[in-house]
């Protein structure tokens, strides 16, 4: 049996977390504050909030598609309903609006894909800049909102349950609902399916084209809910082209990274939790050592390019490519 073969067959999430561990430890060894339970408290508190919008991004990819407009439903989302409350709008009406709002762009999404077969590539390129430049035009007065005191989307972020912080806490019921939908329920092992063999699901009576409309719009409503964490945690959100370029950025690195195959199919929601618990190390770690931006960002990249080249090689798309090698 060839290598590709044998880590093939491997459960990537135990690899993910073994090297989260020693990352952990090289951190504690080599910096002052990394062990100390604010700082673990930061690690996840943001790991939760891009941990959720990675859940909605593995369904897509998992179901053989790609979303790139999640992170500016998210922020675009997120941003609306502050602007809302601040003009007087009940909290509920303006988040329950922009939900809507993300549940049917995640709908657009998913029928320019399944019915049109425009590719995922460029619909959700396009309809994640248009949220962000439709939203600005149409609903914002101001570019920078702050989240208002003692309101319900303050208090996500503010105190837990037994000491677990509530952004935790909602990441791990998103994480938890994923798993289940993914591994015991007839869509979720459809999707999987799907994204293995799309012509092989279509021809056994899958309703592929639902299912795929499906994953978007899973996708749009939790970019909505990471949206919402992460202004809370934040405390204000500015919302621009670029500014959800790293949170984008993010989410793909820790779906690639948690053994979600780019060719769909491959992957466990397990994994993407591993994936979210190594780049929340990471992060935190590049942040304690004082590095630049530049060279976090020379880092983050050298790391997603070393995933999706190991994916490239462990599930090629080719099948005369998995023929050649005999490593």
């Amino acid at each position: 049996m060839s290598l590709r073969a044998r880590l093939g067959g491997f459960d990537q999430t135990y690899l993910v977390l073994v090297i989260t561990v020693l990352l952990a430890l090289a951190a504690g060894a080599t910096t002052t504050n990394f062990l100390t339970a604010g700082n673990f408290g930061s690690i996840l508190n943001l790991s939760a909030a891009f941990g959720i919008l990675a859940i909605g991004e593995a369904i897509v990819i998992l179901g053989k598609g790609l979303d790139l407009s999640v992170a500016g439903i998210g922020l675009g989302c997120a941003q609306a309903t502050l602007a809302f409350i601040s003009e007087g709008m009940p909290e509920w009406q303006a988040i329950a609006l922009m939900a809507g709002l993300a549940l049917a762009i995640g709908l657009v999404n998913g029928i320019l894909v399944a019915v049109f077969e425009v590719p995922a590539l460029f619909v959700t390129l396009a309809t994640g800049m248009l949220a962000i430049g439709g939203i600005d035009i149409l609903f914002l007065s101001q570019n920078v909102y702050g989240v208002p005191a003692g309101s319900f989307l303050s208090q996500l972020s503010g105190g837990g349950v037994l000491g677990v912080p509530r952004p935790v806490l909602i990441a791990g019921g998103a994480f938890l609902l994923a798993w289940l939908f993914i591994a015991y329920t007839s869509p979720g092992r459809l999707i999987r399916a799907m994204g293995d063999n799309f012509e092989t699901a279509r021809s056994t009576g899958a309703p592929v084209r639902p299912l795929q409309i499906l994953t978007y719009v899973l996708s749009a409503l939790l970019a909505a809910v990471a949206g919402f964490v992460t202004v809370s945690i934040q405390g204000s959100v500015q919302t621009t082209v670029t500014s959800f370029d790293p949170i984008l950025f993010t989410a793909l690195t820790v779906v690639v990274i948690g053994g979600v195959s780019l060719s769909g199919g491959r992957g466990t929601i397990l994994g993407v939790l591993a994936g979210a618990l190594f780049v929340g190390v990471l992060n935190n770690l590049l942040v304690l050592h004082g590095l630049s931006t530049a060279v976090q960002d020379l880092i983050r990249g050298a790391v997603l390019a070393a995933a999706i080249a190991f994916d490239a090689w462990l599930h090629p798309r080719n099948e005369e490519t998995e023929k050649s090698g005999e490593l």
